[in-house]
């Protein structure tokens, strides 16, 4: 598995949710945390002197969930726990260059690592797909059709061809970044425009919700993204493979007792989750709706479709 995408928003997040549900898997998510760090942990040191890194060569062990936060551990870990807007203001490059929080809180958790500035987006939608790729994929529309229960939409469905998927799919719905709302595939092509089109969206959601400093703090931010994950089983209508966490703290957290008795995820929650990637980045939060819009549509009848199923389909097998 190839882990340098992580950078690019969602890229490890639903794999390693549907390992924390997952009865029996704590032994393994901490040996692939652990084969993934040692590997890391070598071209970290090439890049100390301009990016954050850990000072140790482990993850967190008091984290909610493995690797999901190491500010502790980790060089800029302090401001891990202070507003971002602050330390935006205090980093803000007289050349007008832009914050790249991504490099600054490098491995801050396993799915936010930077290995350098995006240029393709189209091709970083790619690697990001096939990086969550694993054998249990069958096939387009392989899946089980499931429905969401989400604020606003009535019916809205997809095919659950991969677990994370449930995730994936409503979060890009929610942003609008699907194909079909509004964003065009081919914008991608000019790295430009898709940066200022996330940036756009990014004020766009902040002058709606108007997130407070106290609310956009990174280590509550890595806490928070299990969480979602909980969330959004909630948002979903059974079966599907997740249920709840298999730590109870995340379950207190997410408002999950059971698949009947839970707290659903709402718009607010994914537009908080991908405006901290807009203030680590808007190149960042680029890369995260690149992704979202390449690998799925909205089509007629509020059914979510996949690659091939879409006006357009990057180029990987289906």
């Amino acid at each position: 598995m190839q882990y340098s995408m992580s950078q690019h928003g969602i890229v490890l997040l639903a794999v390693w949710q549907i390992w924390a549900a997952a009865e029996g898997a704590t032994e393994c998510n901490e040996e692939r945390a652990t084969n993934m760090l040692q590997l890391e942990f070598t071209r970290m040191k090439t890049r100390d002197e301009v990016c954050g890194h850990l000072l140790v060569e482990e993850c967190d062990p008091e984290a909610y969930y493995t690797c999901s936060n190491n500010c502790r551990f980790h060089s800029n870990g302090r401001d891990c726990f202070r507003p971002l807007p602050d330390i935006l203001a205090e980093h803000a490059d007289p050349t007008g260059a832009e914050f790249d929080g991504y490099c600054y809180f490098n491995w801050t958790a396993n799915w936010l690592t930077y290995n350098g500035a995006i240029l393709d987006f189209e091709q970083a939608a790619i690697e990001s797909i096939l990086n969550l790729r694993d054998s249990s994929y069958s096939g387009l529309s392989s899946g089980p059709l499931i429905t969401y229960r989400f604020e606003g939409v009535e019916n809205l469905t997809t095919h659950l061809d991969m677990d994370h998927y449930l995730y994936d799919d409503l979060y890009a719905y929610s942003l609008g970044f699907l194909q079909g709302q509004g964003l065009e595939p081919a914008w991608m092509k000019n790295t430009s425009l898709w940066v200022a089109l996330s940036k756009q969206r990014c004020e766009e959601i902040q002058a709606k919700y108007n997130f407070t400093k106290d609310e956009l703090i990174l280590s509550e931010w890595l806490d928070r993204n299990i969480v979602l994950a909980v969330m959004t089983g909630c948002s979903t209508e059974w079966p599907h493979p997740w249920n709840g966490s298999a730590n109870p703290a995340i379950n207190e957290m997410a408002g999950w007792r059971s698949s009947t008795d839970c707290k659903p995820v709402t718009h607010r929650e994914y537009a908080k989750h991908y405006y901290v990637k807009c203030l680590l980045g808007h190149r960042n939060s680029a890369a995260d709706m690149a992704y979202s819009n390449s690998r799925a549509c909205l089509l007629d009848g509020n059914h979510i479709a996949h690659f091939s199923e879409c006006p357009y389909a990057p180029d990987v097998d289906f």
